[in-house]
């Protein structure tokens, strides 16, 4: 979360001066899997005592009874998953402690039981999903047969509902996408022993879902910033997409269309250098669970040879006064009346009303698309890739309402002559702002900006080329 402080074993892993998030973060344990690694490269029993040390304080202070935030049945489902990928690693060194392996397995049966009567039918969504994965692992660890073949049931039924046809996971967040497809693989390897049928489901859901990862960051190896994404929670493109191919056989295919998730894809040879565009024309998300949606409809990042060029703002932080700010409209490069937001986010993870998509086409260098806001205005967005570089245009039947274009350089790039133009930041990473600058657009009926290759393009020589 880019912020740290000290943890003293012996006691609660209380911070109160920490945001949620992070406290949930240092609940889920994945931090002891470094060290599991450690042991796997040297060889030294030390990295897993520490391990097992870590696992023990927390048994030892944070009872069941204690509740809060360890107890959360999101937190269990994360950390239950790293204390048993901790001791598949270190396996044969755990066993002799029987000691520690009894004190184990006792806290993880009780998280389970725990677990299995707070699941979070309230949330739904991705919170769902990973206690059913967690019950799975789970119940596979105790041999609990009836309760893995309930849960892989419901995990499958989720799954049907949440991944969409193009492998994006339903609320449309590119981080997201990537912890669901984590997820997706946990479950698949143990499936694959006990459940042939649903694994072959299972594995064609993954297939899609690999697409959509490769497709979305070949050639930028960065989380695209739309809805609630970032860099450092998720585990990165290139070891999921390893991880697929090496477990499940699976080789990624790149998709220009996301038809289902709402996300168009470009690869273009622009001036000298080779410029990747990811524009959202999908909906916020599932109208039950916009917890993570932001207004970012017709919103795009520019990516050339592979480093950022437009970015929208990211995310941040999830209990932060500027929370709202990253949501809105403006930290994104979208278009919007003047008088309002696309839609109204009114709390943290809460929206009211909802913009909606009225329809897209591709072409062969540009796309289209037409947006309603929440008030049931239109705003129609055409965005063309020229030899020179990419041009936007923004045009809405309401002729007398202002339209204001957001543009968010990631570094100084040149833009138009005369256009307001603010230092801002942005966040790539949650906790971590880097600073961009700002360029809004104004017009009346009808908005326009040129986006000119960045002159360094043209003294490289090096550089991604696209298949």
């Amino acid at each position: 979360m880019n912020c740290d402080t000290s943890i003293d074993w012996e006691k609660p892993w209380v911070c109160e001066e920490m945001s949620a998030l992070w406290e949930f973060n240092l609940h889920y344990c994945e931090f002891i899997l470094p060290l599991a690694k450690a042991a796997c490269n040297a060889g030294g029993e030390k990295y897993v005592e520490s391990g097992k040390d870590i696992i023990s304080s927390w048994i030892s202070v944070h009872p069941r009874s204690a509740g809060g935030a360890p107890w959360d049945p999101y937190v269990i489902s994360m950390r239950v998953v790293n204390w048993l990928a901790f001791y598949g690693e270190a396996r044969d060194t755990i066993d002799e402690d029987e000691l520690f392996l009894r004190k184990f397995n006792d806290s993880l049966y009780e998280q389970y039981c725990h677990l299995s009567i707070h699941l979070e039918k309230d949330i739904l969504a991705n919170h769902y999903l990973e206690n059913l994965k967690a019950m799975i692992l789970l119940a596979a660890y105790f041999d609990d047969v009836e309760t893995l073949h309930l849960a892989v049931a419901r995990f499958v039924e989720q799954v049907d509902e949440q991944i969409l046809s193009d492998g994006m996971h339903f609320e449309l967040s590119p981080m997201y996408q990537k912890i669901m497809l984590e997820c997706l693989m946990r479950v698949m390897d143990v499936v694959r022993t006990c459940d042939s049928e649903a694994h072959a489901k299972l594995h064609r859901s993954l297939k899609s879902m690999v697409d959509c990862l490769y497709s979305l960051e070949r050639g930028i190896e960065r989380t695209p910033l739309f809805n609630d994404s970032g860099d450092n929670v998720s585990k990165g493109a290139t070891s999921l997409l390893r991880c697929a191919e090496r477990h499940f056989g699976i080789e990624p295919s790149f998709v220009a269309e996301l038809s289902e998730g709402g996300y168009c894809i470009f690869e273009r040879s622009v001036g000298n250098a080779q410029v990747k565009a990811v524009i959202d024309v999908g909906a916020p998300g599932p109208a039950y669970a916009l917890g993570h949606a932001h207004c970012d409809m017709l919103s795009f990042e520019l990516f050339y040879n592979g480093r950022p060029w437009v970015v929208n703002c990211g995310t941040f932080a999830y209990q932060d006064p500027s929370r709202l700010r990253y949501k809105n409209t403006d930290a994104h490069n979208a278009p919007r009346f003047g008088d309002c937001e696309q839609s109204e986010c009114w709390a943290s993870f809460r929206m009211a009303r909802m913009a909606r998509m009225a329809g897209w086409s591709r072409m062969e260098n540009g796309l289209e698309a037409t947006m309603v806001d929440y008030r049931g205005r239109s705003i129609t967005r055409r965005i063309e890739f020229l030899p020179e570089g990419v041009l936007v245009r923004d045009s809405s039947s309401e002729k007398c309402v202002p339209l204001v274009s957001t543009v968010h350089m990631a570094e100084p790039f040149a833009f138009a002559d005369g256009v307001d133009s603010v230092e801002s930041c942005y966040a790539p990473e949650f906790g971590a702002a880097r600073t961009c600058r700002q360029h809004q657009v104004r017009g009346v009926g009808l908005v326009e900006y040129f986006l000119p290759v960045p002159e360094e393009c043209f003294e490289q020589k090096e550089f991604y080329e696209f298949d």
